[in-house]
């Protein structure tokens, strides 16, 4: 597929990623904030999901160029 064509995506389709990723971070936080032991680990694993994300989008653009 050509770089520079791009098809008409919904709302949705654009904006699933980035919603689930700050439920997520919003959950993390809470977690974090109210909670001890498993809680605390619960919020470090969901507050790195959007940093994960972030390397995994750089790995790929890197890697198409």
């Amino acid at each position: 597929m050509n770089r520079l064509s791009r098809r008409k995506r919904s709302l949705i389709e654009v904006f699933a990623v980035p919603a689930l990723l700050a439920l997520t971070t919003m959950v993390g936080l809470v977690a974090g904030l109210t909670g001890q032991g498993a809680p605390d680990v619960l919020a470090w694993l969901l507050l790195a999901l959007p940093l994960g994300a972030l390397a995994l989008a750089w790995a790929r653009r890197s890697r198409s160029n």
